[in-house]
């Protein structure tokens, strides 16, 4: 499933669409950017409280699709610059951590098949 199909199935706001493809087969949550760095990969969906540019250096580093931030938090400005220069895609989930992971694993079973 793409992001932006993910984004749609689970009603997240798409605050940067990233680059276009961007196939998602797991998401992976966590607060601790040593927890992200080790689960991230080409395929994986951060979703997550953090909210700093930071967070984007680890997903260019891993190669990352898309990074979901929860709970409505607003993105520092510099995480919005940076994962618009790496492309990035960026999603707001105004749902808490549990729910939008919920949502999201189901949307991917969904479309899996069973």
């Amino acid at each position: 499933m793409t992001v932006m199909e993910l984004a749609q199935s689970i009603g997240a706001r798409i605050l940067l669409p990233g680059k276009p493809g961007g196939e998602i087969s797991r998401i992976y949550a966590g607060d601790r950017m040593s927890d992200l760095l080790e689960q991230a990969d080409a395929r994986t969906l951060l979703v997550t409280h953090l909210a700093n540019r930071h967070l984007v250096q680890v997903a260019e580093l891993m190669d990352v699709p898309g990074i979901c931030l929860v709970q409505g938090v607003d993105p520092e400005p510099g995480l919005l610059a940076a994962a618009a220069a790496c492309g990035t895609a960026l999603l707001l989930s105004q749902a808490g951590l549990q729910d939008t992971c919920s949502r999201l694993e189901r949307s991917l079973k969904e479309r899996r098949g069973p």
